[in-house]
């Protein structure tokens, strides 16, 4: 380790220019010199060169031939990264100056902290609690969305909280990334649980620290089909993340028999999403078909038997 903990910033990007121009606008507004790298990992379309509109916070921009998706960037972005700490942050967010300090020093002051996520508000009503944290409620494969939509709590601020997903933000530490692989690619775009379970597997801890705070830079609570933007906008993402859905359920739940009932049941969120994709899509058919091909795809992925305790079965 070094004398002064190093941090790598890690964004992966498909298609949204104007939001990655803020985000990096932001990092440098707030720049600390704790900072050594910026790295994007750009999957867009039609590529748009950023090294020189960003060569004063150092930008390293690395261009895809081809879609990798959220979990494959994240990978090939820390491996780029030397620093002890990396932080990634989606695109569509943007931080200040109780962004990246106050995570990192929270996390150097415990050798056994392996990630921490920020709590996340709404860029445009920084009032409203986006997320504080997201840990799994007990005995149900549903996550407690802390704070979620509500104004912000100062009974749930500036401390830790158990957190069983990384959305939007987070930094981890160089050797307990490197310690259970990185990302696990299989889960295309939705990874950030199953690294959480399986760094508490190797008894790293995971926390939310809210005393950090990150800007998510999507349509506030209103109007119907607020929740699906996203998908909305880019069928193919909409394909893996219910594939995704199946397969880590399939690993938390083991060899549980009735598995393919209770998760078809479980998984009656598609139908408002089918109906937000209907309203807010401007490609309606291709992203209804894009939902149930990767419905089906997951379902028939689980079928194939897991370990009972999956997570588990990985801890020293």
């Amino acid at each position: 380790m070094r004398n002064r903990p190093s941090i790598g910033i890690v964004i992966p990007t498909h298609n949204r220019y104007e939001k990655l121009r803020a985000l990096l606008n932001s990092i440098a507004e707030h720049w600390t010199d704790k900072i050594e790298s910026v790295v994007v990992v750009d999957d867009s379309t039609r590529p748009e060169l950023l090294g020189s509109e960003f060569q004063h916070i150092g930008l390293q921009q690395i261009i895809l031939d081809s879609r990798v998706f959220i979990s494959r960037a994240k990978n090939i972005g820390w491996k780029r990264t030397k620093t002890d700490y990396v932080y990634f942050i989606d695109d569509d967010n943007q931080i200040d100056d109780c962004t990246i300090t106050p995570l990192l020093n929270t996390i150097s002051s415990s050798d056994r902290i392996g990630a921490l996520m920020p709590a996340v508000l709404y860029k445009s009503r920084p009032d409203l609690v986006w997320v504080y944290a997201t840990p799994l409620l007990n005995g149900r494969l549903k996550h407690d969305l802390v704070g979620r939509n509500l104004p912000r709590n100062n009974t749930f601020e500036n401390t830790l909280l158990q957190t069983d997903a990384l959305p939007n933000a987070s930094i981890m530490r160089r050797h307990a990334l490197e310690d259970i692989g990185g990302f696990d690619e299989q889960l295309v775009v939705n990874s950030s649980m199953d690294l959480c379970l399986r760094m508490k597997a190797k008894n790293w801890k995971v926390f939310s620290f809210t005393g950090a705070f990150v800007y998510h830079d999507v349509e506030p609570p209103g109007q119907l089909g607020w929740w699906a933007v996203h998908g909305a906008s880019d069928p193919e993402r909409v394909r893996y993340e219910i594939r995704d859905w199946f397969i880590i359920m399939r690993r938390l739940r083991g060899n549980n028999p009735l598995f393919a009932i209770q998760a078809i049941a479980e998984s009656r969120f598609v139908v408002p999403n089918i109906l937000a994709y209907i309203v807010r899509g401007r490609t309606r058919l291709v992203l209804v078909q894009n939902l149930l091909r990767g419905y089906l795809e997951g379902l028939r992925m689980t079928m194939k038997p897991d370990a009972v305790s999956y997570y588990r079965s990985q801890s020293r």
